[in-house]
């Protein structure tokens, strides 16, 4: 067992220890980082994104023997005219097999041999024979281009339904209504089936069925009846899930392939899932991650939520340990490390995953008076807390969905089957470049939760108010250096309470190495630069960008941190620097962590003119220009910061790895002595510096 295996084995063993279910899941997305097709950077179909699914679906369910495989209704969204595909590995959590019948295509080497167009019929016919046998009333019949078999459960019977929804089309290739596909036969205890030839193979049309027992049940019906068949296709709705089965998905999405991964019970089990998801996308020439040609790492497109419940909804911690979700919102808003240290690029109150407080004025202040309410009950419901919080939980638009804690599945009663599910998605999270990454950050957000959890249980908590950040949020909290030294607190407070993470993964959170632009030795000192966090705003009403389709962000602003240290860490040796830009000059701010005493400033540019932006009136501010200013030692350097090759020529392609990446970031900055200037420098304009960052746009 490695180091870190040992360190997920013993935060799982303090998670149990405390009587702990923290289910996780997530929703990894991968990408083929060396194409330019649109599919594969910003259209949600088309290219070979639905082959590449299939493949990566292939090769996870040979490793699980009975699995089945089900090609179920995917997501619709405004102006899609049918639902996207979506391809489901269904399987016993146990390992036991779940399937005895034909398998899917996808699974076989070769094409099987096609069938005729009788092979429908004598599916159903053998079938309807063993549901008689098992006491289910059946009606046999055709319609349209199908045979179909509508049956009902044993015991008390709903009449026979005799109107037009037997004669009902498929879902699949036509437009949802704007609730979404509902089976109000299976409500009534009706269940059609239509089974049709497709692509010279029997397809089988499910309806949607109440719950795992009776779906097992009809699979062990249908199992047998298609013995004869060399291969079956299962689609329609998606199956039921509880604790005993777990139901994988591959569905597109913008630029990549979204893997809806089924929850699992511990850490060392969503490692093991982790590691088959990376290794299936690896097979078919998939990335977590992309590489700009001038050396920048990217997200893969898709971002890499985690999600956090219990084996039940009546399970989950957020429902047996009610006040731990508003205390989570509290503690995310203290912590606003946990926002944007593992985020996308586009972050802040126009992306995808705002924090609570980067909306209005109003819903903050509204936040906080819940919050009180809140605290004032011993034990709120989860009716309770989800009227009380998820209208906080939304971005300014009023989308539920895009919220950095989405309570969408917590206890949503609009959203039926999946509403009540007591779980919180994360969504402020990109898309981890390793699944050993993604397990480190899943275990600091179960930690999280515990320690909540803990300190919950051992009596009321009556802290429910929240910080204003102000400015500071935006400016501050957008420096690695204050967000790492941020994360350090939260670990620190994670080991007091008995839920410390170990040094392997906290090695994997502190590691920003693909944020490091250039390191470079000054003598007596060090300076190392970074690519800080920048908050893109929306062009235009938001709400419109929504009803397009479109959200348009002007995306031309780039921050960049300089961090000065004494190569002894001794703060004496630090000494006096300044930063010029031009005409003007600055100091830099003192701050320090658990490595002593540095120099920390920002300098925020516009790194290209878009088509379409802000500001007309401002150029391209690259090349940065700047002068570092040693006045204990009387030396200066000159410091010159590309956004391309210095040459101004084009890259032989993209980077080929992580470390030609770096090499290309490395050869974009230059650094040199110079002459000592003897004259002075003014001071920025007003309003252009910060205590923590020089925006050069107002300068």
């Amino acid at each position: 067992m490695s180091d870190l295996e040992q360190a997920i084995a013993e935060h799982d063993a303090r998670l149990r220890a405390a009587g702990l279910s923290i289910w996780i899941g997530g929703e990894p997305t991968f990408t083929d980082r060396w194409s330019f097709d649109p599919a594969w950077n910003f259209a949600a179909l088309g290219a070979d994104k639905e082959e590449r699914a299939r493949r990566m679906l292939a090769w996870r369910a040979r490793r699980y023997p009975g699995c089945l495989i089900l090609r179920t209704l995917g997501r619709q969204y405004p102006g899609e005219e049918a639902p996207r595909w979506s391809y489901g590995l269904y399987r016993r959590r146990d390992g036991h097999e779940l399937w005895q019948g034909p398998p899917d295509p996808l699974r076989l080497e070769a094409s099987p041999a096609p069938q005729t167009d009788a092979a429908p019929r004598r599916l159903l016919d053998d079938l309807e024979r063993r549901l008689q046998s098992g006491g289910h009333v059946t009606l046999r019949f055709a319609a349209r281009e199908s045979q179909r078999l509508l049956f009902g459960q044993k015991g008390a019977m709903a009449p026979l339904p005799a109107d037009d929804r037997l004669q009902r089309p498929s879902w699949h290739g036509r437009k949802l209504p704007e609730e979404g596909a509902h089976d109000d036969l299976a409500a009534e205890g009706w269940f059609l089936l239509a089974a049709s030839l497709e692509q010279g193979q029997v397809r089988l049309e499910l309806p949607e069925f109440p719950d795992v027992p009776s779906f097992l049940a009809f699979l062990a019906q249908l199992a047998p009846a298609a013995g004869s068949l060399p291969a079956l296709v299962l689609g329609g709705f998606a199956p039921p899930v509880d604790e005993q089965v777990a139901f994988a998905t591959y569905t597109p999405d913008p630029a990549v392939v979204e893997n809806n991964m089924a929850p699992a019970p511990d850490l060392a089990t969503f490692l093991a899932w982790n590691r088959e998801l990376y290794d299936a996308a690896a097979a078919c020439g998939l990335h977590p991650f992309r590489l700009l040609f001038n050396g920048l790492v990217g997200d893969s497109g898709g971002g890499g939520h985690l999600t956090l419940g219990g084996p039940a909804p009546d399970q989950s911690p957020f429902v047996q340990y009610p006040q731990v979700l508003p205390q989570l919102i509290r503690y995310f808003n203290r912590h606003p490390c946990l926002s944007y240290l593992f985020a996308v690029d586009a972050v802040g109150s126009s992306s995808q995953s705002p924090r609570a407080d980067e909306g209005v004025r109003e819903s903050f202040e509204e936040l906080m008076t819940s919050l009180l309410l809140l605290s004032r009950i011993e034990r709120p419901s989860p009716e309770t807390l989800d009227a009380a919080l998820a209208p906080f939980m939304a971005d300014r638009t009023g989308n539920a969905h895009r919220a950095e804690l989405n309570m969408e599945k917590f206890w949503n009663a609009w959203l039926p089957r999946r509403g009540k599910l007591g779980v919180i998605e994360f969504r402020a999270l990109r898309m981890a470049r390793s699944p050993e990454r993604g397990a480190a950050l899943g275990a600091l957000l179960r930690a999280i939760v515990a320690m909540l959890a803990r300190r919950t249980a051992r009596g009321p908590l009556r802290d429910w108010t929240l910080i204003d950040w102000g400015a500071e949020l935006h400016d501050r909290f957008a420096l690695p250096f204050f967000l790492k030294r941020d994360l350090g607190d939260v670990l620190a407070s994670l080991e007091s309470e008995g839920f410390g993470l170990g040094a392997p993964l906290t090695r994997l959170l502190l590691d920003d190495s693909d944020r490091e632009i250039a390191s470079f030795e000054l003598g007596h000192c060090s300076l190392r630069l970074c690519r800080a966090v920048e908050f893109w705003p929306l062009i235009g009403d938001a709400a419109s960008q929504e009803s397009r389709g479109a959200r348009l962000m002007d995306s031309s602003s780039q921050r960049v941190e300089l961090v000065i240290r004494a190569q002894s860490g001794r703060t004496a040796e630090l000494g006096h620097w300044e930063i010029a830009q031009g005409a003007f000059g600055f100091t830099p701010s003192h701050a320090t962590d658990d490595r002593g005493e540095a120099l920390v400033t920002a300098l925020r540019y516009r790194a290209f003119v878009p088509q379409v932006g802000l500001h007309p009136t401002v150029g391209a501010q690259s090349p940065l220009r700047l002068t570092l200013l040693d006045f204990t030692r009387r030396r200066a350097f000159e410091l010159e910061l590309h956004e391309w090759r210095p040459d101004g020529q084009a890259y032989e392609g993209l980077p080929r790895d992580e470390a030609d990446a770096a090499q290309r970031r490395a050869e974009r900055v230059k650094l040199s002595a110079v002459e000592f200037p003897l004259g002075g420098f003014s001071p920025p304009p007003q309003g252009a510096l910060s205590p923590w960052c020089l925006d050069l746009r107002r300068c």
